[in-house]
């Protein structure tokens, strides 16, 4: 089976690209609007509708199949790429389809890894585009195989074929509804909470984090059912780092505060720091680890900023500064590779989170549902956007559907 030809439509993402630089810095809001001007590259406003650019693959058997590019919501943080525009890329995004005219679908690993070879433009956003077509190579190979996109994928890793559905982690910034709702739907890890800013989500010494986690551990008693003990995953976005000036023993001692409060439920705190450099984060993680081993404290650590390419996600699995590793999809361009991460983490010792953003689509959020089933993360992040309830529907009701059509093709 052949691409006969590809093509490209501007898309609309599922959320915003927010500048967190400038968030972290007191950016005021009115309404859902931020004030003032952006701060990093890329940003014409700190809030903006994020882009998506639609690959279209038109296959010579008569099949049509696509994928979805989009940048992270955070775009430009913790080192990545800056925002995706699709009129800037249209003329590269042009190109890539025309190169694609022809190409045998038969082995994904092999066109995937084929195309992030090729010597593009250093104006194209790689990362996004190899994520959009990677989807739809992905959902082609699956065609001209006449399997699922899971099984393809657990193939070329050279697992078993997917037999149960993977964990689900749901976020909102809506943080009293994203607990109620993920408490009646029996999430298995959440709220996430978009700890995003000291004044109004972490306090000028921590104490509204840690009331919130206490408030969640209440509603969890009051609501959840018999048996229901989801993780508890708050992605605090560098500011116990900010707050306590990046002195590890203090971070140390107030993770441990938090772990004791969300007791006996497990805590996982994503980016405690956000440091300059992937170096530089990882030698403060390791600290701030040591400093919490030293505590006797079971808090769970886990790296974003900084671990985006497969590259990146080797040198802190290396490392060993984290007890987990948010292996963030659209930033490691095609999704081979966020599989190839999943499993180089279990084999590192490090639990994998098959992450994302808000910021991605429909069609992004199936075929990672697919890539989740095959490389079995600890969890998968629910998506697009951040109602809770949309996202974690998409990606269980396709867990399921493709779980059902393997188990009947036995």
């Amino acid at each position: 089976m052949k691409i006969e030809k590809a093509i490209v439509v501007h898309g609309m993402g599922g959320y915003y690209n927010d500048d967190l630089e400038a968030i972290r810095a007191g950016a005021e809001k009115d309404g859902f609007v931020y004030l003032g001007d952006p701060c990093s590259p890329g940003f014409r406003s700190i809030r903006e509708p994020n882009d998506a650019a639609c690959f279209v693959l038109l296959l010579d058997s008569g099949h049509t199949v696509w994928g979805d590019a989009t940048s992270v919501c955070y775009a430009s943080a913790g080192g990545r790429r800056g925002r995706f525009d699709v009129e800037e890329q249209l003329p590269f995004l042009s190109d890539i389809c025309e190169l694609l005219q022809g190409w045998d679908v038969s082995g994904f690993f092999e066109m995937s890894d084929n195309l992030e070879e090729q010597d593009f433009d250093s104006r194209l956003h790689l990362p996004a585009v190899m994520y959009g077509i990677s989807q739809a190579l992905l959902e082609a190979c699956a065609l001209s195989q006449k399997m699922t996109p899971a099984e393809v994928v657990a193939k070329e890793l050279g697992v078993e074929a997917p037999d149960a559905k993977i964990p689900i982690y749901i976020q909102s910034d809506d943080r009293k509804n994203v607990v109620d709702k993920g408490i009646l739907k029996q999430a298995d890890t959440l709220p996430h909470g978009v700890i995003n800013d000291v004044e109004t989500t972490f306090g000028c010494e921590g104490e509204l984090l840690k009331e919130y986690i206490g408030w969640i551990v209440e509603r969890i008693e009051k609501f959840g059912e018999e048996g229901y003990n989801p993780e508890i995953h708050l992605d605090v976005y560098g500011l116990p780092g900010k707050v306590f000036e990046h002195d590890p023993d203090q971070i140390a001692d107030y993770l441990s505060e938090l772990h004791k409060v969300a007791s006996p439920l497990d805590l996982c705190i994503e980016t405690p720091v956000i440091m300059e450099t992937r170096q530089a984060q990882i030698d403060m993680l390791g600290k701030i680890k040591y400093a919490i081993s030293e505590r006797g404290s079971p808090v769970n650590l886990v790296v974003d900023e900084h671990a985006n390419g497969l590259g990146d996600i080797r040198e802190f699995i290396k490392a060993g500064v984290v007890d987990m590793i948010n292996v963030k999809s659209p930033d490691l361009g095609s999704i081979a590779n966020t599989a190839r991460a999943i499993r180089e983490c279990w084999s590192g010792n490090v639990r994998p989170i098959l992450g994302g953003s808000c910021a991605e689509t429909d069609q992004s959020a199936r075929m990672i549902a697919h890539v989740a089933l095959a490389a079995r993360p600890a969890w998968v992040m629910a998506r697009p956007g951040l109602g809770v309830d949309e996202g974690m529907q998409i990606v269980y009701n396709e867990m399921v559907r493709t779980l059902a059509i393997i188990e009947a093709r036995r």
